[in-house]
């Protein structure tokens, strides 16, 4: 997760890059942060790269919340959270769709809950573009939301997904590379499914989406693990 800091109390600052990391050590996700002091600095070299952004609210030049209207003229899809000593003003951040806030002075119990929400939240809702190279049609593009499941059969990938089937000659690690942290797992030794549609655990059987597909024994302790997490958050 790409996440910027933008917070003109260094004091602050610093105390949120050692909460993420604690954050982030206890779950065992990966993350890069980027700091900022104001709202000007950070519109100004603003990259669509960022997963997450934190801001403070009352800030000089441009406020937190002025700040964020900015960006989502630019980027309506990136998560913000607001951190805060005014809470009079947090309630603001939800006219620019902010996840969450966190009061001020910080506690890190406090930071984790919110961390937790805010990461299932981005969790439920990152989506990739997936390049498919199909026999049949050439190169389609797909968003990652809208594949069901995976499957490896023959030395081919058929991709089944909301508007069809798309085969292409790949290895199934090939696309679990790409696709693993965008909530799927691997549910047997030739299906990767989309946690988003899994509607059954049965046995040695799974639903995703209505179709009935073998579950591994092998794989069913990690396939529920990942879906545990996808569930009730990090």
């Amino acid at each position: 997760m790409n996440i910027a800091v933008v917070d003109d109390n260094l004091n602050d600052r610093k105390m949120i890059l050692d909460y993420l990391s604690q954050f982030f050590n206890e779950s065992g996700g990966d993350y890069t942060t980027s700091t900022f002091e104001d709202g000007v600095s950070f519109l100004k070299d603003y990259s669509f790269s960022y997963d997450f952004i934190i801001f403070d609210i009352d800030m000089p030049q441009m406020s937190g919340i002025d700040t964020a209207k900015e960006l989502r003229k630019k980027d309506s899809n990136v998560t913000i959270m607001f951190v805060t000593n005014m809470p009079q003003y947090a309630l603001e951040g939800y006219s620019v769709e902010a996840v969450d806030y966190v009061l001020k002075p910080l506690s890190y119990p406090d930071f984790r809950l919110k961390m937790k929400k805010a990461t299932r939240y981005i969790l439920r809702n990152s989506v990739k573009k997936i390049t498919i190279n199909t026999t049949e049609e050439g190169l389609i593009t797909v968003d990652s939301s809208d594949i069901y499941y995976v499957e490896s059969k023959l030395h081919y990938i058929y991709y089944h997904t909301k508007k069809g089937i798309y085969k292409m000659r790949a290895k199934l690690t090939e696309v679990e590379d790409i696709l693993l942290p965008y909530h799927f797992a691997r549910s047997g030794g030739s299906f990767l499914i989309n946690l988003a549609y899994l509607e059954k655990i049965d046995g040695n059987e799974i639903v995703v989406a209505d179709e009935t597909l073998p579950l591994s024994r092998r794989m069913k302790a990690s396939l529920m693990s990942a879906f545990t997490k996808y569930i009730g958050g990090i």
